[in-house]
């Protein structure tokens, strides 16, 4: 395992990861609906949910409630959120790199299973939020699109690094030790 491939991998996949998002959660119509009289439904979520957290309701209601004490406007500061969405961002992209380093094949080959991975998280984590709890196919469509363009551009924009970094790079070390007859490459 190349030190300087991870850092670097985790710092330009972080980037990466980060300005997709920015992509698919600001540039891209988001299917939000808005509501009528957003201060009276503020209001009774208020009268109605004693601290933060998500409210299901079985007659269709579905609410993650996150209020400042003061109700004021997520969005004045949201700096923190970034920062924080730029860390988890490289996190993933850390692993992301990991994963890469176990997959054989080309950059682009590489890509497909990262997808694959994403394609089993999503259906394992959004299909059922669609399934139970009645989220809407758009908004499902969008985390989709958002998490697997994620996993594809990461993928090889990591694997173009790993190329250049760590161009013979071999799984060793602790977290990768190759076990005793085990092979590198898929056996056919």
């Amino acid at each position: 395992m190349n030190a300087k491939y991870l850092v670097t991998a985790t710092i330009v996949g972080g980037v990466v990861l980060f300005l997709w998002g920015f992509i698919t959660h600001s540039l891209l119509p988001q299917p939000m609906n808005y509501f009528k009289d957003e201060m009276a439904v503020v209001q009774v979520l208020r009268a109605n949910a004693a601290v933060n957290g998500i409210y299901f309701a079985p007659r269709g209601v579905f609410a993650s409630v996150a209020m400042l004490p003061d109700l004021g406007d997520k969005t004045r500061n949201i700096v923190s959120n970034l920062l924080r969405q730029l860390c988890s961002d490289s996190f993933a992209a850390l692993l992301l790199a990991i994963l890469l380093t176990r997959l054989p094949g080309t950059v682009p080959g590489r890509a497909g299973w990262a997808v694959l991975a994403g394609l089993t998280a999503f259906v394992l984590k959004f299909v059922p939020y669609w399934n139970w709890y009645g989220f809407p196919s758009a908004f499902v469509g969008m985390e989709a699109l958002d998490l697997l363009g994620k996993f594809f551009i990461g993928a090889l924009v990591l694997g173009v690094l790993r190329n250049k970094l760590a161009p013979a790079a071999r799984h060793t070390g602790w977290l990768f030790r190759k076990l005793p007859g085990a092979s590198t490459m898929p056996q056919r």
